[in-house]
This record gives C-alpha cells, structure tokens and sequence, in this order.
C-alpha cells in the first residue's frame, strides 16, 4: 500500500498513545473515591503502571523481531482496550491492580512499537516525518483529557465514557491493520533477543532519557516552584506546564519548514541551548512575567530533541533498526520514571532552585552529545513531501 496509508497507520498509533494515557489520569481519584484506597494503595498502582510501561518495551523489541510490528501493533492495540476498560469498571482492588500492569505493559509495548515503525517507514520513503508523528501523541493526550472531562462532567458514567471514547479510536486502527507494512528481522544477527548497545545510539539514548526527565520535571516540579518562589496564586500553579505543553506541540507540528531551513542538528542543539537558557534564567530571574518567557523557551527548545534524536538513531548503521530505536525508547522512559525520584533528592538536600539548576546542567550534557553526533543527525534526510496517493 502506499506511503500515506503507513503514516495514517502510524499517526494513529501516536495518537492512541497519548490518549490511552489521558484516559487513565482521570481515573486515578474516581478509582481511589469508589474503592476507598488509601494513598499508599494508589502509590502501588503508579508504580504497577510504571513497571508494566518498562516491561512492555522490552516484550515490544522481542515481539517486534520475532513476530513483526503488525502482529504487536494489534496485541498492544488489544489488550490496551480491554484492560483499561476493566480499570474504568472497577470491580475490585486486585482486578484493577491486574489491569493496570497489563495496561502499562499494552502502552509501553505500543509505544516502542510505534516509534520503531514510525522510523522505519521515514526511513523507507525519506520523509521528515517523527517530529510531527510525536505531535500527535501530545494531541491525543490533550483530546483525551478534554473528553473525559466533558463525558465526566454530564454525569456519564467512568466505564461508559472510557468505552465509547475507546471504541471510536480502535475501529480505526482495526481498518488499517491489513494495510499495514510488517517489519521484522530478517537475519539471524538482528534477531538475537539482546544486540549490545553501540555509538551513536548509546549517545541518542542519553539525549533522550536526559530530554524526557527535564519534561518530567515540568510536569511534577514546575507548579510546586511557581506557587514556593515565585508566589503565583495556588489555583495558577500548573501554568508552567500548560505553556511548555502547548509550545511542545505547535512546534512539532510546525517543525518541517523549520528543520528544512537548519537542518535536523542545528534546531535540535539550539533548542537545547535555549533549554538551558530558560532553565537558567528561571532560576536567576523568579518573577511571574520572567517564568512565562522562561517556559515559553523551555517548551520550544525541548519539542524536537527526542524526536530528531529518534530520527538519528533509525538512520545510523551501526545497529539494526529494532533494537536501536527500542534502546532509545526504554532510556527515555527511565530517564522519566526515575527522575521525579533524582529530583526529590534533589531538592530535599538543597531547594527547588538545584531541581532547576540541574535540569539545566543535564541539558548542558545533552547538548555536548548532541555536538558529539552531529554527523549522525545531520543525515536525517533528504526530506520530500508526502506522496499523495
């Protein structure tokens, strides 16, 4: 079938990704209230999740080499649906603790498979393509968080407004599926369960675990550092993340003529520049009007590092498509489930102001891989347009 058909098939999947996620978020306090669990009782549950997300991804380069990505694209697609209807039904502390392990393992499955066969097929027809691709992951979590909200708020009920927001999306992935390109290991080589890690993807994978724990900090530390240090009223806390959020996805989605006109190394280390740029300032300058600038830089700077990085580690040939860019995709999720906890550290040994400062010196490392694989990032490409039929 044609290009356009795969990258259909691919922005899907992104989109499912982001989504699935903002469906679970709103269940957490509804799950806690109906079951009535302490906060130790959810605390295990992130963590089920998060185990579950790290083990999906390597099943997800297992499965992706001995079985090929349309077999694990509709698994992941599958048992994505069901469990996380279960959780939406609530029977029982176990049922759910169960759901959110196999959801976790569906979501981190699905996600590696996606990244593999989005730099698969920018490969294959040499299109400038995963920037956009990770923009439609951030546009699922913002349709999906906005939908439960709305399905929530007419007094439907959780498992009825999980369902038929699920049901909509899976009928499109059902469709695509015969269509879809397979990608497997053709070679005795590349089938091997484990193939050690080499440069460049080594380097790629770091920029991206350092790329997505400075994300996860937004997330977990930018409202708690805006209402302590810079005394912005309490119902205005998650301003921060809301701006880096929305930079994040207008500049994926504008990112091609951009990258055209600087190239794939030029706008990834820049942006890491003006990273550490906001980072600093955000720190040196704790005023309201200063933040807003400073997360503004934050956002537009870190947009297209992981997926330019991802691009990278997809064109290198000093390692087979599949486990390079599984490689990658588990460091950045690492890098995302054990930073909150780095930070924490940080921050309870010296202020909210180091969790920054280190953010900022962790961009600083990014930046000087980023100068170390330039070769590397610079053969993204040549980029055409989308074929049209």
């Amino acid at each position: 079938m044609s290009a356009r058909h795969q990258v259909y098939v691919a922005r899907i999947g992104y989109f499912l990704s982001g989504f699935a996620v903002a469906c679970w978020a709103p269940l957490i306090p509804i799950i806690k209230t109906e079951l009535q669990l302490s906060t130790e009782a959810i605390s295990v549950l992130v963590l089920a999740f998060g185990l579950g997300s790290v083990s999906g991804m390597f099943i997800s380069g297992i499965m992706l080499q001995h079985v090929g990505f349309k077999v694990t694209y509709a698994i992941s697609t599958a048992t994505t649906a069901v469990s996380i209807c279960l959780l939406a039904l609530m029977p029982s502390y176990e049922v759910v603790l169960g759901s959110l392990i196999v959801f976790g393992m569906s979501i981190g499955c699905l996600e590696v498979a996606i990244n593999v066969f989005g730099a698969f097929i920018e490969k294959k027809y040499r299109l400038l393509l995963l920037s956009v691709l990770f923009a439609y992951y951030s546009l699922g979590e913002v349709v999906g968080a906005i939908m439960m909200i709305f399905l929530l708020t007419i007094a439907l009920s959780p498992a009825i407004s999980i369902l038929s927001m699920i049901a909509l999306i899976y009928i499109a992935c059902s469709y695509y599926i015969p269509v879809i390109i397979d990608i497997k290991s053709q070679n005795k080589q590349e089938n091997r369960t484990f193939v050690k890690p080499v440069q460049p993807v080594i380097s790629l994978a770091l920029i991206v675990a350092f790329t997505y724990m400075v994300g996860g900090a937004i997330l977990d530390w930018s409202g708690l550092y805006v209402t302590e240090v810079v005394d912005v009223p309490l119902n205005y806390a998650s301003f921060g993340y809301c701006i880096v959020s929305i930079c994040m996805l207008l500049c994926r989605i504008y990112s091609r003529p951009i990258i055209r006109t600087l190239g794939a190394f030029r706008f990834a280390f820049y942006g890491a520049i003006l990273m550490i740029i906001g980072l600093g300032s955000l720190v040196l300058v704790p005023n309201i009007f200063a933040c807003v600038l400073c997360f503004l830089a934050i956002g537009c700077g870190m947009s297209n590092i992981s997926p330019l990085a991802t691009s990278a580690a997809g064109q290198q040939k000093n390692m087979p498509l599949i486990p390079a860019i599984s490689f990658v995709s588990i460091c950045g999720y690492i890098g995302l489930l054990i930073g909150p906890a780095c930070l924490g550290f940080i921050a309870s040994t010296f202020s909210l102001k180091g969790v920054f400062l280190f953010l900022a010196a962790l961009t600083m490392c990014s930046a000087f891989l980023l100068y170390t694989t330039r070769r590397d990032m610079e053969a993204i490409g040549p980029q055409k347009a989308l074929p049209q039929s």
